[in-house]
């Protein structure tokens, strides 16, 4: 018992790992219509990015709160994205949908991806759902190996919808993405001489 209390306290304390405030790697994602798609091309966008498993109780009860999130905050420019890392399961995503009325992006991408990601050992475990949230930079602000209530795990869809609005929250009021124009200003032409 002491074991696997240790051992949720080490999983606990991957949310405050080093790599939060870090650029997230960039991902090959192949979406639900067979296109491959890099996680960079949602530069510019908030993105609250799920990994998660059609098979996982947990999953399951959180795309009610992943649709509410993108209703709510995809007007404001936020982007919602799931993958998992078992390509056989993007069979799934159609029964998914229909069963928990997920309409945000789903894709798949390789299981040493998701390790690559956050930079953990292929010796851990890696639980799902795991969120990150990247903001208009592409910078990883915060993620949660394990899902958002890892305090209380049974806490419901209320308090999880409440954690990932706080959380998309603080994604918003992050600084915008400098323009290339803002970071590189073009010289200023000198003004035209009036002719004589």
């Amino acid at each position: 018992m002491r074991t696997f209390a240790a051992f949720l306290f080490l999983t606990a304390g991957f949310a405050f790992a080093e790599d939060v405030n870090q650029p997230a790697p960039d991902l090959d994602i192949k979406m639900e219509n067979g296109q491959t798609v890099k996680l960079n091309s949602f530069k510019g966008k908030p993105l609250v990015l799920q990994f998660f498993s059609t098979t996982c109780p947990h999953c399951q009860k959180s795309a009610e709160s992943l649709e509410k999130v993108l209703r709510t905050y995809g007007p404001k420019g936020v982007q919602v994205l799931a993958v998992v890392s078992d390509e056989n399961q993007r069979k799934d995503f159609g029964e998914f949908r229909k069963k928990y009325g997920a309409t945000y992006p789903m894709g798949s991408i390789g299981n040493q991806e998701a390790y690559r990601f956050f930079s953990l050992s292929v010796m851990r475990p890696f639980y799902v759902p795991t969120f990150a949230f990247i903001d208009r930079n592409g910078v990883i602000r915060e993620r949660f190996i394990g899902g958002l209530l890892q305090n209380n795990p049974n806490g419901g869809p209320a308090l999880e919808l409440a954690e990932l609005t706080k959380h998309v929250d603080g994604l918003l009021k992050a600084a915008p993405v400098k323009s290339a124009a803002a970071v590189h200003p073009a010289p200023k032409s000198a003004p035209a001489q009036a002719k004589r």
